[in-house]
């Protein structure tokens, strides 16, 4: 009786430690509170004389850094629906990282437009750039993903009329 008492005990505690290396994915859900609208971002369709260029690389969990060309960056303007969104994935509206072990939220509502980004990829170097740029709040998200592992940068920026900013998307 005891030893089928004593198996019993470490299951449970195989099972529970094992749920702590892999956290599962979360199918909840988040409600964005923000309504999203095409007419406050309409800026953003707009050209300008602002640059944003930069250099991504990410430290994976196992630390191993990768960069290069496989790796595409987004630009997307600000506004309090993205705001609301990037807080619930970094914790912050500012800057941050995210591992994609730690799982992948979904979002309601989760317009079209939303997703309506300026997109570009790396160089081998990990290089990146945005040209003709309207002056305006700005968040970059690095998407690094790898062999189930990797995960995204965020920062937010702000250009004014002929900005060049240059960012480092760099976790490590």
């Amino acid at each position: 009786m005891n030893y089928r008492l004593l198996l019993l005990i470490i299951g449970f505690l195989c099972i529970n430690c094992s749920s702590v290396k892999n956290p599962k994915q979360d199918d909840t859900l988040i409600v964005i509170e923000n309504k999203f609208s095409e007419e406050t971002v309409s800026w953003f369709k707009t050209k300008g004389n602002g640059t944003i260029k930069g250099v991504a690389k990410f430290k994976s969990i196992s630390n191993d850094i990768k960069f290069g060309d496989e790796f595409r960056i987004e630009l997307m303007p600000n506004c309090l629906y993205t705001e609301e969104r990037l807080q619930n994935i970094y914790n912050s509206k500012t800057s941050g990282f995210v591992y994609v072990e730690n799982g992948i939220p979904k979002f309601t509502p989760d317009p079209k437009g939303y997703h309506d980004t300026i997109k570009t990829m790396c160089n081998a170097n990990g290089e990146f750039e945005f040209n003709n740029l309207p002056p305006g709040e700005y968040y970059l998200i690095a998407f690094m993903l790898w062999d189930k592992t990797g995960g995204g940068i965020m920062k937010r920026v702000k250009l004014t009329v002929g900005d060049i900013k240059t960012i480092k998307m760099i976790n490590f």
